[in-house]
């Protein structure tokens, strides 16, 4: 007789088997991300088994990247991993990216940016006391479009030696300026004070100290503070920067610059890709090529002067055209095609070299500060003369001109004036007008010479007007026209 137990066992191991089977096709419950960092720790330390350690913590990453104190410490560790398998590139890539990615992670970060280089090995000085260096700058077609100067001279702050990085900037084609004055600490090249003014972006100034900087921006009724993270420096002395770096092939090093006019902290990288010979119009040169991680290439010269030879920004390139050391306070003499003047101190120049169709040229004179919108235009006399037939008629045309381009032009209490440059009489014009919301104030001298015409013209802010007038009758007065 059959046992109904036993007549129904099958059925029973069955449907137990059944169950099993679904107990087995369950997923497992996903490992915390506590227990993830466990056992990749454990791999990593004890184990050494680091690209098992690697796996995992990348595991940790991907399945539980909403924790940011877990994410952070297995990414800080993947950069342990990285640099204990001798792999420096991806270790510093792991280490920033925990400072990227997760900020709020505070310790993780603080740890991380322990194992990021300090300051950048500096070599001694390349330069000697009032070193310039002079580029041109160009389009992409080969067109003229402005001059960059550098230069970097000793001077004393609050008692201490420290050097002054200055920087001139003119373009032609738009009329805009820029003057930089950047104060770096003698021995370590840290900054101190910064001023930058540009003629489009505005002006500010900044302080450093106790790894912050204080910026204040022209128009703005607070400065701001931003804390910084060494090593950094102000944008304003990076071409001084490139020149002291311990460049080879493949060198690489990252650092903050501060760009104050921005009110930005941008973080920098940079390598050298290769070396290669340069030549520019001052001459022949085996360079370092600097690649920036900002889409900016500099090209430094491979020699105990480190000069910056070329350097390509913003679809400009601009090449070193000269190199020469100026003295404090000295003038500096300017002849160009049909004059000669001498321009005063801290006064520079700019000449494409092109005549227009009817041989005339222009050199633009470039100020101590991006403060003044100066030039010398002359051409040959006969050819003005076809349309003007004296100086004051050249003058009174030239005004005229002005008032229909700018439409509230009013001459000043002196109106038109004759002049003496030298033994030949010349007329002068002095006007405001405003450009914008600016007011501003222009003189404008028109001289014949024997065989060639030539007009000056001033023009700044009417506030700053005669405070350069000084400099304004030096240059006239030590005019020759040919």
């Amino acid at each position: 007789m059959f046992h109904p137990l036993t007549r129904n066992r099958p059925l029973s191991l069955l449907l137990l088997a059944c169950f099993c089977m679904g107990l087995l096709a369950m997923p497992a419950a996903a490992a915390t991300a506590s227990e993830l960092l466990e056992k990749a720790i454990y791999a990593q330390e004890t184990v050494g088994d680091l690209d098992k350690a690697i796996d995992i913590y990348e595991q940790v990453l991907n399945e539980h990247e909403k924790s940011a104190e877990a994410a952070a410490q297995a990414q800080y560790r993947i950069g342990l991993c990285y640099e204990k398998l001798g792999k420096a590139d991806k270790a510093a890539g792991a280490f920033q990216a925990v400072i990227d990615d997760f900020p709020s992670a505070k310790e993780w970060v603080k740890q991380a940016k322990g194992k990021q280089p300090g300051a950048p090995d500096l070599l001694p000085v390349p330069w000697g006391d009032g070193d310039e260096m002079i580029m041109e700058i160009k389009l992409p077609n080969g067109l003229a479009a402005g001059q960059q100067v550098f230069r970097i001279a000793k001077a004393e702050h609050e008692g201490r030696p420290v050097w002054e990085c200055d920087a001139w900037q003119t373009i032609t084609l738009n009329g805009m300026a820029g003057k930089s004055h950047v104060l770096v600490d003698f021995e370590t090249f840290a900054p101190i004070e910064s001023q930058w003014k540009h003629t489009l972006l505005g002006e500010a100034q900044a302080v450093y100290g106790n790894d912050q900087v204080e910026i204040e921006l022209a128009g703005k009724d607070k400065p701001s503070t931003k804390q910084l993270d060494s090593p950094y420096y102000d944008n304003e002395q990076a071409a001084e920067l490139f020149r002291r770096l311990p460049l080879r092939e493949g060198y690489k090093a990252k650092f903050d610059v501060v760009a104050i006019l921005n009110n930005a902290t941008i973080p920098l990288g940079l390598e050298v890709t290769e070396i290669e010979t340069v030549e520019v119009p001052a001459g022949k040169f085996e360079c370092f090529k600097l690649e920036l991680d900002i889409k900016q290439t500099f090209w430094i010269s491979n020699d105990e002067h480190r000069y910056i030879v070329k350097f390509v920004a913003g679809g400009a390139i601009a090449e070193l055209t000269e190199i020469r050391q100026a003295k404090p306070n000295e003038s500096k003499l300017l002849e160009g095609k049909g004059f000669r003047v001498t321009l005063p101190p801290g006064w520079y120049a700019y000449a494409p070299g092109e005549a227009d169709d009817e041989g005339k040229t222009g050199t633009t004179l470039i100020g101590p500060n991006a403060s003044i919108n100066a030039r010398i235009e002359t051409g040959p006399l006969g050819k003005i003369k076809e349309k003007h037939d004296s100086p004051r008629d050249w003058a009174e045309h030239a005004l005229e001109h002005y008032g229909k381009q700018l439409g509230n032009l009013k001459l000043s209490e002196k109106g038109i004036e004759i002049i003496k440059i030298g033994d030949r009489e010349a007329v002068a014009v002095e006007f405001e007008y405003r450009e914008g919301k600016v007011a501003k104030r222009a003189r404008r001298i028109c001289v014949f010479g024997e065989s060639t015409a030539a007009n000056l013209r001033f023009t700044t802010e009417r506030d700053d007007f005669e405070k350069l007038v000084p400099s304004f009758e030096e240059i006239v007065s030590s005019l020759t026209i040919r």
